[in-house]
């Protein structure tokens, strides 16, 4: 164990508003917690203001937070610097000598080298914020939703960095307010919420707790699938639902970039929708395949699919079940 944090919790004028957080991330390991966006900005406030956290409450390694790497969403390069500048002000800093054209092929930023950063992309800036952590010497990096409005080569460019990193030792923890970031990217995967922390388990085979009693068949089919709003039943046609999650014990129908909450597990879905198209395409997702538009390959163990819906929703393929769904549909 390289990092943890230690029953951490934040309680103001009697209001708990920062739920207790335990857990830890040793070398080599990519953590991904997903939770909402306001726990993940107390979480960073606290770990800016380390001396506001009582003793004990998170573990460091040896050098302390010099050794931890902390990518946020703010910018804060120099805007009339070159990207090549950048990097080498970066060497200079950290008193380092890291190779700025493997950093420039890791990143994918061999195109923009000579381009100063007010030039940039959005995308473009997060890739070279992310070169940061191949040049600053730590053993913690720890991400704030790194995904956020990146465009689709550099997410492979992120997940690609958090491999190499994790694969020289280092210890990631990355904290996103999506499931399917966190699936895609992390190696385990937690959620975090006012119950405190739960560990999701590894996509496979169905356990008991997903093989519930299934509800009573009725006598005549029955094809709408029903989701309650207040006090109101809404009836939804299969092909009108975009893609099923399950999460905190809850199941949730997706239609018209809106959620709506159903009583039904997604096992008992899965059955009911199957002759429907729909595919069980992870543990907790269950899929319309004709709302899919494209299949996204991140490596040979992460997968995504890429829905052609309002929102233009990506939700996590898992391994065992990309290999059902070549199958499905003749790839």
């Amino acid at each position: 164990m390289v990092f943890s944090f230690n029953q951490l919790s934040q309680i103001e004028q009697n209001t708990i508003i920062l739920p207790e957080l335990s857990l830890s991330v040793a070398k080599g390991e990519i953590i991904a917690v997903q939770t909402e966006s306001e726990y993940i900005q107390r979480l960073l406030d606290l770990l800016n203001h380390p001396h506001t956290v009582k003793k004990g409450m998170i573990t460091l390694p040896e050098a302390g937070f010099q050794a931890v790497y902390m990518f946020q969403q703010v910018d804060g390069l120099y805007k009339r610097l070159t990207v090549r500048q950048i990097l080498n002000f970066w060497n200079r800093l950290y008193q380092q000598e890291v190779d700025i054209e493997v950093i420039l092929n890791l990143c994918e930023l061999q195109l923009c080298v000579s381009k100063k950063v007010k030039q940039l992309t959005i995308s473009e800036r997060r890739r070279l914020l992310f070169s940061l952590a191949l040049i600053q010497p730590t053993e913690v990096y720890i991400f704030e939703d790194p995904s956020h409005n990146l465009d689709l080569q550099s997410k492979h460019v992120l997940h690609n960095l958090l491999i190499h990193l994790a694969g020289r030792g280092g210890a990631v923890l990355l904290f996103t307010p999506t499931l399917e970031e966190a699936i895609r990217l992390g190696d385990i995967v937690y959620r975090y919420s006012e119950r405190g922390t739960q560990r999701m388990e590894a996509d496979g085979e169905d356990t008991e707790a997903d093989q519930e009693e299934e509800e009573t068949s009725a006598q005549v089919p029955f094809e709408k699938i029903s989701a309650k709003v207040e006090d109101k039943i809404i009836l939804f046609h299969p092909l009108e639902i975009d893609y099923i999650e399950a999460r905190d014990g809850q199941t949730f129908l997706f239609v018209n970039n809106e959620e709506f909450a159903s009583s039904n597990t997604i096992k008992t879905l899965e059955e009911r929708l199957q002759a429907f198209g729909f595919f069980r395409c992870h543990r907790s997702y269950l899929v319309n395949l004709q709302r899919v538009r494209e299949i996204i390959i991140w490596s040979k163990n992460s997968y995504s699919l890429s829905l052609d819906n309002v929102s233009k929703s990506t939700i996590p393929l898992s391994k065992g079940n990309y290999s059902k769904l070549k199958e499905l549909i003749q790839l």
